[in-house]
């Protein structure tokens, strides 16, 4: 016994030092189980109801046969599912053969009895041809066809075709549907008019809301003149086509191409024929050819369109409420709330317009602003934005709680820019400075009280972001404008605790612009885009350009997405998209960057601008007064931060 105890406690000790510690402890294998493992067949219809327990005998089970009463058994959700697919499996069979022998008919004679074919098979199995007999004659059904490729039908049939490239829903039906489009035009039909209505009026509009889109329909319906003209049905299609695209082949437009050629045929004499008038609808025309001709890259001619159209504006009085005004918010009736909303629409395009092109505002005072807080609350209640032509998702656009912020912001833009233009070539005085620091304080102000609705972090609808844009961009032209114009030796103030470093307020109101561009790209793609974020590629799209990093990847997608943006763009807008890619590319030529650095898409897009886009008539062409924006390091100051789009296109295409 003690050897075997020696043998024994020996054993034990290589095992322990095998297993470094860990004991081996042995278990005793569980005895399967043989009643668990054999699982009850299905239950009774009469127990699965009562949630009883049930033996599955057949015919009847024993709780059945102890109460007494009918045992039935209905066969499994599987079971359903399999003869289902049986069923199918034998169908297509079946209607293969009946093909397979029709077909070759065909081939040989034309006037073939197909009757006489399926009567064959109908006597096979007269159970499968059951559906085909009892369904109504392909011609008594109500198919919709769109009579028109630019439609929202011929979306909807691209959604369903094999190839479709997009999941996402369609809508049936567009949200503006118009019925009289032959009184104002003949060069669409009604469907068309409703499809590219319904792409200006959610992509384009919401911006600003330079139309009032419920006066604009009634008087277009009812073919009044008071908000709706021949011209300005004619320019809001035009604009329309401008975003109008095929589902599976984007790229192809050239049906949009022959109709917007159309329209801009058209729009010309009447143009002509209406400049003279004063009404709102010849104004609002006006407005928005100066933005078209902006993308032609005519921005002198379309300022001149814009600043005429604010001024007629203004000094007609149209902004001023029918009472005289008062500073007393108060609740509106519609058509106060229409003329005020289209009252600082046209005062945010042309502020907008002094502050990027560096045009004297017509406009000195804003419009009073006299709908309330809670009156734009409760009118914001009940509308939804989706992203035409995809049924979703929906949000909340609210429109008037917007305005009201949006007002106070185009109200500092105005100003920095008349102050900008104020001071020319002249340096900051210490007055100045300390002027531009308090408008840099109100701005602060400006976001910190922006409530959660209005919130890119909660509300991502395209005019949201494009407020963002704007309240960015401001930041940085005001930060360019101290940097640029002050003396540092005169700034009592600068090292004061808490005064800003406006070389890092331009620098992070850029890091913000490009996680906003990232932001759009992700919620809503480019196949829309409002007209405004040209703007707002080129800056962001010229700033990726010198902060490309391996290790930080971020302004690589900035770069790729300003990029494919603008390409996206430039199929349905003018020559400033090429110029703007243009620009992009001479800057990033001139950085040098790593090509590895340089995403695909976006060398691709270049070759292509060289290659086809991009020619030495669309040098010359350019007429843009535009202010190419560059934020540049710390240690680059004296790098050039701003320069017209023409002359830095012409300095850089020389070099």
């Amino acid at each position: 016994m003690e050897n075997t105890s020696s043998s024994s406690d020996s054993q034990l000790s290589l095992t322990l030092q095998r297993n470094e510690g860990n004991i081996d402890i042995p278990r005793t294998p569980n005895e399967p189980n043989e009643a668990n493992r054999l699982r009850t067949v299905q239950a009774c219809g009469a127990c699965r109801e009562r949630k009883a327990k049930c033996d599955g005998n057949r015919p009847k089970c024993a709780t059945c046969k102890r109460l007494n009463r009918v045992c039935a058994y209905t066969g499994s959700k599987l079971d359903k599912q399999r003869l289902q697919l049986q069923s199918l499996q034998r169908k297509a069979h079946i209607y293969e053969k009946l093909l397979g022998e029709i077909i070759p008919q065909v081939a040989v004679q034309e006037n073939i009895s197909i009757e006489n074919v399926f009567k064959k098979h109908f006597q096979q199995s007269p159970e499968i041809f059951s559906d085909l007999l009892t369904s109504e004659h392909l011609s008594k059904l109500h198919i919709p066809t769109p009579s028109s490729r630019i439609s929202l039908g011929h979306i909807f049939f691209e959604s369903t075709s094999e190839g479709a490239k997009s999941l996402r829903p369609i809508l049936k039906e567009p949200p503006i549907q118009v019925n009289s489009i032959e009184y104002w035009t003949k060069l669409v039909p009604n469907d068309t008019a409703s499809h590219l209505l319904s792409f200006y009026f959610t992509w384009e509009n919401p911006t600003w809301n330079l139309i009032d889109q419920r006066t604009f329909l009634r008087d277009l319906e009812s073919h009044g003149g008071e908000s709706c003209s021949h011209l300005l049905v004619h320019v809001l299609l035009f604009f329309g086509i401008s975003f109008s695209y095929r589902l599976n082949q984007i790229a192809d437009r050239r049906e949009e191409k022959v109709l917007g050629q159309k329209l801009y045929d058209e729009i010309q004499p009447l143009w002509e024929n209406d400049k003279g008038r004063r009404d709102l609808p010849t104004i609002q025309s006006g407005i928005l050819l100066g933005l078209l001709s902006c993308t032609f890259g005519l921005d002198r001619l379309g300022t001149q369109f814009i600043m005429n159209g604010a001024k007629s504006y203004s000094q007609q009085g149209l902004h001023i409420p029918q009472d005289g005004g008062s500073d007393d918010q108060k609740d509106l009736s519609s058509s106060e709330l229409s003329r005020e909303m289209v009252s600082w629409a046209i005062f945010d395009v042309q502020a907008l317009a002094s502050q990027v092109y560096r045009k004297v505002s017509p406009w000195p005072n804003p419009p009073p602003l006299n709908c309330s807080l809670e009156q734009a609350e409760q009118l914001d209640k009940n509308d939804e934005w989706s992203p035409y032509p995809f049924e979703g998702p929906t949000s909340r656009p609210n429109y008037y709680t917007t305005l009201q912020y949006r007002s106070a912001l185009a109200s500092i833009v105005n100003e920095i820019a008349s102050f900008s233009l104020d001071l020319g070539e002249k340096s900051m005085t210490p007055h100045d400075l300390d002027y531009c620091r308090h408008i840099h304080q109100r701005l602060v102000y400006w976001k910190a009280n922006l409530p959660r609705s209005v919130m890119p972090e909660s509300n991502t609808t395209p005019h949201i972001l494009c407020l963002h844009f704007y309240y960015q961009a401001t930041l940085i032209s005001l930060a360019t404008l101290i940097t640029t114009k002050s003396d540092p030796a005169l700034d009592s103030n600068k090292f004061e605790v808490g005064q800003p470093d406006f070389e890092e307020v331009k620098d992070q109101a850029m890091e913000t612009i490009g996680s906003l561009i990232l932001l759009f790209k992700h919620r809503h793609s480019w196949k829309s885009i409002p007209i405004v974020m040209l703007h707002y590629f080129c800056l962001g799209g010229v700033h990726a350009t010198s902060r490309l990093d391996a290790n930080d990847l971020k302004w690589t997608l900035v770069l790729e997405s300003c990029v494919v943006g603008l390409w996206h763009m430039s199929l349905g807008w003018g020559r400033l998209c090429k110029a703007f890619l243009r620009t992009i590319e001479l800057v990033l030529k001139s950085n040098d960057p790593d090509p590895n650095l340089i995403p695909t898409k976006v060398a691709a897009i270049f070759k292509h601008l060289n290659s086809d886009l991009w020619s030495e008539t669309d040098i010359t062409s350019l007429s843009a007064d535009y202010v190419v924006q560059r934020v540049t390091r710390k240690v680059d100051a004296s790098a050039i931060s701003a320069q017209t789009l023409e002359a830095l296109i012409r300095a850089m295409e020389n070099l």
